[in-house]
């Protein structure tokens, strides 16, 4: 038999032919270094093989792991598919570029080259410093070289991540996108200039603003809106990346093409609609193993008005308000009860249950709908009431009642001046101003008083347990003060940015002007709670009101 004796003496039979893996990985880490890329990477061994590798071999195929991170194994599909082919016997040969490619942390390393590779006779080869093949010189699996440059590989994401978390912090903080993908209704720049930035993708945007209008002022309920959309078939947030070409992994493949609540929750909360570059809402606590956490909304990084809208902010507030007030859709329909997440009972503050009934009558069966309390139809009878009332009376009572507030709403738009409207506001800030010294002041005292506590106990004056749970408390106070005035500090801000509270309360009334009829979005836009009374009186909470009462004050000052 014909020999081949190689620079280390070790015998190759010329009948052997090797079959080889060729393995590719490129993180998005990697960037876009060009000695990294798949493409050079597969050069590199491919010129290896034709010029420098021992032995007659056979390609079987190439496994390719591009923007992956390789800090484990057990992420990577393709070295995953190729350790099963090696355990079947497809391979027994892996070549890469470098160890790194292959591993980036010391336990898989070695794992693999010290327990895999030898149990199933695989020979692993690596081109790059360092030079290993494991059949030439099956010691190096153990080699000082080979163990070093593993920490220094499992190490190396550690110090990329953290270099990278400072770069993206600072451009959060500049209101520019770190995240990958851009919310849906949104592409990002394809520019150098703009690839941080978010512009309107129409398509989408107007599936967005109909997700919105729906919601709001159509009162259709989350579910109702994903029927809706699965019917006409709307494209998905999934497939529409698709269909700009970005590469784009979900785990859900066989929802991608379908809208679900989760989906459509997640667009109504989004701040991104209303132009506010919104990051950091969850966290990796493990650049090793990828794990992210979800972080508290007051952690976020805001940056306001860094794109156009899609949605205005009236809208948008108008979705979370629906959102905070839990809405009870009558069953096998998707639009919701007019009255509903907005009628209570005056006395017990428990909602009004939506009743329909059967009335017998001479001619025959007569429905009619009406409204009770849930405390005493469902609860107790002992607790509270028996308040009720007739549907078509409650609704022609609330149509009434805000008809006379339109009426007055529009005569104070008629007689109300622009210095007026400046007095309005400027009283307002001027309460602020006033409430904030006064919690200025409490916070100064309170934390002269907490920093005397500990006087009074090296004096002996209080002892160490009552020094404790004296300090704790204060300190209570201290923090509760200062996010107090952190707020009033927050709506004194967006009064001096937005000197104007006068006109959202009228545009808001007089858009209703003409209305004749009652409808969900009248209710939603208007009204913020209505009480039934036992005698079915009714009383309405408008929104706005503590506008109106500032312009009273101001007429009337």
């Amino acid at each position: 038999m014909e020999q081949l004796r190689t620079a280390n003496h070790r015998t190759l039979t010329t009948k052997k032919v090797w079959k080889v893996a060729i393995y590719l990985r490129l993180s998005q880490e990697d960037g876009k270094d060009e000695s990294l890329s798949v493409s050079n990477q597969r050069k590199i061994i491919y010129d290896y093989l034709e010029t420098d590798f021992s032995g007659k071999y056979e390609v079987v195929e190439t496994y390719i792991d591009d923007g992956i991170s390789g800090v484990t194994t057990t992420h990577r599909p393709d070295f995953l598919r190729m350790i099963s082919d090696v355990e079947a016997g497809r391979v027994d040969t892996i070549i890469c570029k470098s160890l790194a490619r292959a591993f980036r942390n010391t336990g898989d390393q070695n794992k693999h080259l010290r327990e895999v590779f030898p149990q199933y006779q695989t020979r692993f080869i690596t081109i790059d410093t360092p030079y290993i093949d494991t059949f030439l010189n099956p010691r190096q699996a153990y080699s000082m070289e080979v163990e070093f440059h593993g920490m220094f590989n499992g190490n190396y994401p550690i110090l990329i991540s953290e270099e990278v978390n400072k770069t993206f912090r600072a451009m959060r903080k500049r209101g520019e996108a770190t995240s990958g993908y851009a919310p849906y209704g949104y592409v990002k720049g394809d520019t150098e200039e703009t690839k941080n930035k978010f512009f309107i993708d129409e398509e989408a945007a107007k599936i967005v603003r109909n997700i919105y209008q729906w919601y709001v002022y159509d009162g259709m309920s989350q579910l109702g809106i994903v029927k809706k959309l699965n019917s006409l078939g709307m494209t998905t947030p999934t497939e529409r990346k698709k269909q700009l070409g970005i590469n784009y992994f979900s785990n859900h493949k066989k929802l991608s093409g379908m809208w679900t609540a989760a989906t459509i929750s997640r667009i109504l909360k989004n701040e991104s609609y209303i132009g506010n570059m919104v990051q950091g809402r969850e966290k990796v606590v493990s650049p090793v193993l990828k794990t992210r956490v979800t972080v508290d909304k007051s952690e976020w990084v805001i940056v306001e008005n860094t794109h156009e809208p899609i949605v205005s902010k009236e809208l948008f507030e108008k979705a979370q308000k629906l959102q905070a007030t839990r809405r009870r859709t009558p069953k096998n329909e998707r639009v919701p009860e007019l009255f509903s997440g907005i009628l209570y009972c005056a006395d017990c503050g428990m909602r009004m249950n939506h009743k329909k009934s059967v009335k017998q009558l001479k001619t025959g069966e007569k429905a009619y709908r009406h409204y009770v309390c849930s405390t005493f139809a469902m609860r107790s009878k002992e607790a509270c009431s028996n308040h009720c009332i007739r549907y078509e009376d409650l609704k022609g009572a609330i149509l009434s009642v805000i008809q006379n507030q339109i009426k007055t709403v529009d005569g104070l738009a008629k007689i109300i001046s622009k210095a007026e409207k400046k007095k309005v506001a400027s009283n307002d800030k001027l309460a602020l101003r006033k409430n904030l010294s006064t919690k200025q002041t409490e916070l100064t005292n309170t934390e002269r008083i907490s920093d005397d506590l500990y006087i009074d106990w090296k004096t002996g004056t209080l002892s160490k347990d009552e020094y404790m749970r004296m300090k704790s408390s204060f300190e209570e106070k201290i923090s509760h003060l200062k996010q107090i005035i952190q707020a009033i500090q927050k709506e004194i801000e967006e009064k001096e940015n937005n000197n104007d509270i006068v006109m959202p309360y009228l545009e808001t009334f007089l858009e209703y002007k003409n209305t004749k009829e009652l409808t969900r979005s009248m209710l939603i836009d208007l009204v913020e709670r209505i009480e039934v009374h036992e005698d079915k009186s009714i009383s309405i909470n408008f929104r706005f009101a503590d506008v109106h009462d500032k312009i009273t004050q101001a007429f009337t000052e």
